[in-house]
């Protein structure tokens, strides 16, 4: 168990996981999948909801100081990955998801509009939000590294 912990909670592991799961519940097939049964649904918002908290454990919990150049680049390159994602959400020449078809007009916006929208929230806010625990963990990085400047200067 402690092995199996501890190969999930690295890094690399953890991004992979996150990672898989942003994108492949945004696959049309598996997101429509989600609007007609509850099971689907749930099995999303946990997979989104433990893969992230997973990802942020194995960056500011398990390794600490230890990992923090690592950090910055994991937190750089899912704020890359996702941001693509948000990207071929918002200019993509059709609706994803059909499902959507029907239930836009009422806000006003057609299904592509609405669609468009939804890749905007998944590219700009949320690549704010890793912007910031990037570069959180690139002062954490570079306190360190003073301290441990500091402890090499007074060892002399």
């Amino acid at each position: 168990m402690r092995r199996t912990w501890r190969f999930i909670t690295e890094p690399f592991t953890a991004w992979w996981i996150h990672a898989i799961a942003i994108w492949a519940w945004h696959a049309p097939f598996l997101f429509q999948l989600t609007l007609t049964s509850d099971l689907a649904h749930t099995a999303q918002h946990l997979s989104f909801f433990l893969s992230a908290l997973l990802f942020w454990w194995a960056l500011f919990y398990t390794h600490g100081r230890l990992a923090y150049g690592a950090a910055v680049f994991y937190v750089f390159t899912t704020a890359l990955h996702t941001s693509i994602l948000g990207a071929l959400l918002t200019f993509a020449p059709h609706v994803w998801y059909p499902a959507y078809s029907s239930t836009t007009q009422a806000w006003g916006l057609t299904p592509l509009q609405d669609q468009q929208i939804g890749g905007l929230v998944m590219w700009v806010p949320a690549g704010l939000v890793y912007l910031a625990a990037g570069l959180a963990l690139f002062a954490a990085w570079l306190k360190e590294s003073d301290a441990m400047l500091e402890r090499a200067q007074r060892a002399k």
